[in-house]
């Protein structure tokens, strides 16, 4: 087994193209009611899915990708501890049927890179939720490979490993914007994976497809978490989209149109503090990753100009769940707070104005304000109401983690 320390980059891990890699951090010191660290998308399509795994959660196979490099954050407590447990299955290889045992710690400093053809599980992931920024590749003729259902599933006490042929032909991030619209498409409704195993049948090796319908499809009933907002103006709850991926465990796929997505810590806080933020060229979308049942304050006070709720202040307690989302509108001034510290995938839609550039508003990229409750100024700046295409935002979110 390798012991690999905390936030450690160098590890060698003795099968070429399984490596941990740096994540874009910036620390976030706005005012101790806030977030105080923004993980960003890494450098590529800027893609990004969640999973989610239950406090029973556990793998009873590993997988294989055929088409895909998996780019994994683990995101949890970071005294949790995780076993990974990799074999090299690549045809030619130089380590075919090399398997490596990794013990390593969740943090949002790093990223774990497992490209395709290496099979791969872990143990010890109850309550952690992994971000995934894959990198996908086509093949012209590849029996291994499926377009609708890339992995293939091992079983963990298999004896004899697989050979696998991998594809070769990296796609452009324009397919993966595709697919994120096509994945949002389809789980409109949640949906459960499939699973693809090789079997012998009939003297011959094939794939096969098997459905899991034993499943629990929703867990806790999520209408109560829907309505906790209800009379907050300003603010909604969604059903987040996500596919069904185990018991109790959940992909999420984006919210929005660009698909661009940042983890925020949120350290642990009292409810009461004075300071409220405010955002007036950005709709927030909010997904609580961990914690998962933890009660979270959300205090709020609406700066909308015009607005029939003016300066009103509104409180909910929010339950973590990730198949809830929460959009926050711009002029809306808030603050969440909970007894432990959480991660929380946050999206963006960005607004300008016709008349730009505004002098009353913040610049793009600094959208955030800190807002007194105790001494509101008479006047609030109109906000922007045009909607920024889902290339601008990406391209801004691109700015922010491959700097010129």
């Amino acid at each position: 087994m390798i012991e690999i320390a905390r936030d450690a980059l160098d590890a060698e891990l003795g099968i070429a193209g399984l490596y941990f890699a740096p994540n874009a951090l910036a620390p976030l010191a706005v005012h101790p009611g806030w977030f105080d660290l923004k993980v960003m998308s890494s450098p590529g399509p800027l893609v990004s899915d969640f999973v989610t795994h239950g406090p029973d959660f556990a793998y009873s196979t590993s997988g294989i990708h055929i088409g895909q490099d998996d780019r994994l954050t683990f995101f949890g407590a970071p005294d949790r501890v995780i076993d990974g447990h990799f074999i090299d299955c690549r045809a030619g290889s130089r380590t075919l049927h090399k398997r490596v045992h990794a013990r390593f710690h969740a943090s949002p400093a790093r990223r774990l890179v497992i490209e395709r053809g290496i099979a791969h599980t872990f143990d010890g992931l109850a309550g952690i939720v992994t971000r995934d920024e894959p990198l996908w590749y086509s093949a012209e003729h590849n029996p291994h490979w499926n377009v609708n259902n890339d992995l293939v599933s091992v079983l963990r006490d298999a004896e004899a490993p697989p050979v696998v042929e991998v594809n070769p032909h990296r796609l452009p991030d324009s397919l993966h914007e595709y697919m994120t619209r096509l994945s949002q498409a389809v789980l409109g409704e949640p949906k459960a994976y499939s699973t693809r195993f090789k079997l012998r049948i009939g003297g011959t090796e094939q794939y096969v497809m098997f459905q899991e319908h034993a499943w629990d499809q929703e867990g806790r009933d999520l209408a109560p978490l829907l309505a906790a907002v209800a009379a907050v103006p300003g603010v909604t709850a969604h059903r987040s989209r996500y596919a069904i991926t185990g018991k109790a465990s959940w992909t999420l796929v984006p919210n929005t149109d660009s698909g661009v997505a940042d983890v925020l810590h949120l350290p642990a806080q009292r409810p009461g503090a004075v300071a409220l933020f405010v955002h007036r060229r950005t709709r927030k979308w909010y997904s609580l990753l961990t914690g998962e049942g933890t009660a979270v304050q959300l205090d709020t006070i609406d700066l909308r100009p015009g607005s029939a709720s003016y300066g009103r202040a509104a409180s909910a307690t929010l339950t973590c769940d990730p198949r809830i989302s929460y959009t926050i509108e711009p002029g809306i001034a808030y603050r969440f707070a909970a007894a432990t510290d959480l991660f929380c995938r946050v999206e963006h839609e960005i607004f300008v104005a016709e008349d730009e550039p505004r002098a009353d508003l913040p610049a793009f990229g600094q959208d955030l304000a800190l807002v007194d409750p105790a001494d509101l100024p008479a006047a609030q700046p109109a906000l922007p109401t045009l909607p920024c295409p889902a290339r601008v935002v990406r391209q801004m979110a691109r700015y922010e983690v491959e700097p010129a």
